[in-house]
Parts: C-alpha cells; structure tokens; sequence
C-alpha cells in the first residue's frame, strides 16, 4: 500500500550476496517472478513487489492476488550454489 512496510518482499543481508537468482511460483508452480541479482547493492532494488513479471498466462506489471506463494534463492558463492526456498504470503486491502 506504499507505506513504507512490508511493501516488497526484503531479505536481509542479501546485498552480501550479490551474484544470485530468485525465482517465485504460484500455488499452482506457475514461475510468476525471477531476477537475477536479488535486493541489488543496497537490498532493496529488484526486488518482488507482489507484481507479475508476466511469465506463462500471468500479464506483466499485473498485481498478483492474496495468497501464498513459494520461493526460491540460489546463491552462488565460491564456485557452490547454496539454496534457500518458503513461503511468502502477500496480502492485497
């Protein structure tokens, strides 16, 4: 709602980790939103902002509707991919 909270999804300290990729998926598995190099140099640019990236049948710029979704991190890191996914839950008013 543009009031400074929990407007996009934040990891923190992950602009430590500047070469990585994240991916979020639907209930359905449908990929809704990937980027590379997640949170850029300050962690809060590229980020997801409950916003399709208009992958399969989801328009771009499309805000997604209420309910869970699940991610996944990889970050690469002295030639290993370390792995984080969950769950994420956006809420529309």
């Amino acid at each position: 709602d543009g009031n400074g909270l929990n407007d996009f999804f934040r990891i923190v300290g992950i602009e430590q980790f500047p070469d990585n990729n994240m991916q979020i998926f639907n209930r359905w598995g449908v990929l809704v939103y990937e980027t590379d190099g997640y949170g850029g140099a300050d962690g809060q640019t590229n980020v997801f902002r409950g916003e399709s990236e208009g992958r399969v049948t989801i328009r771009e710029s499309k805000q997604l509707p209420t309910g869970t979704y699940y991610y996944v991190l990889r970050r690469f890191v002295d030639g290993q991919t370390l792995n984080n996914a969950g769950y994420l839950y956006v809420n529309r008013k």
